[in-house]
């Protein structure tokens, strides 16, 4: 089985309510990037009914106290990484209760919402995270929740506007006609950001 599949198990068997994070997250838009590791919101009253279920499977934990996390590692799979407390300042009962379920090989799976991946992944910065945020906005702008997205940048002190025309900037290069989609998302942003 693959990592994702023994976290889905483990979440099945234990009962631990999760949301998927990162890549994963993105395919409820598109699959344009593979990961190699499953990241996840858990809530911490969830995460050792989780770990009893993944040590089970091979796995041996640590936590990662610079990041927060606890990573649960196999020597042949690679990791899986939980998220107990907040990711990029919003707190994971949050994303967890704002998920989405989306199929993925007739599996319905949670992922945070569009509008909580691209403020997490604002709150990142990385500019792997920056073309995440541009693909999103390329599938799903007019899907968006513009209030909820203006408020909660607004109280996390991410500067919505500027981050999502940065995005923009590193759309990636299989759409067609980059320029004028790159222009009419700027417009759009314009449009529907307030900060």
């Amino acid at each position: 089985m693959s990592l994702l599949e023994d976290f889905l198990l483990s979440c099945q068997e234990s009962g631990a309510r999760y949301a998927l994070v990162g890549a994963w997250a993105l395919i409820q838009m598109a699959r344009y990037r593979t990961t190699h590791d499953v990241d996840a919101a858990v809530p911490k009253s969830d995460l050792w009914k989780l770990k009893e279920k993944l040590e089970g499977m091979g796995y041996f934990y640590l936590y990662n106290p610079r990041l927060e996390k606890h990573e649960f590692k196999h020597s042949e799979k690679g990791d899986i990484d939980i998220y107990t407390g907040n990711i990029g300042g919003i707190p994971v009962e949050q994303l967890i209760s704002r998920a989405t379920s989306v199929t993925l090989d007739s599996q319905k799976i949670s992922c945070i919402s569009p509008e909580d991946l691209i403020l997490v992944k604002l709150a990142a910065g990385r500019e792997r995270d920056m073309a995440d945020i541009a693909v999103i906005l390329y599938h799903m702008i007019e899907k968006l929740d513009w209030n909820y997205l203006n408020e909660e940048a607004r109280k996390l002190n991410i500067r919505l506007r500027e981050g999502l025309i940065s995005s923009v900037q590193r759309l990636p290069i299989n759409v067609v006609n980059p320029p004028k989609v790159k222009k009419r998302l700027i417009e759009k942003i314009n449009d529907l950001s307030k900060t």
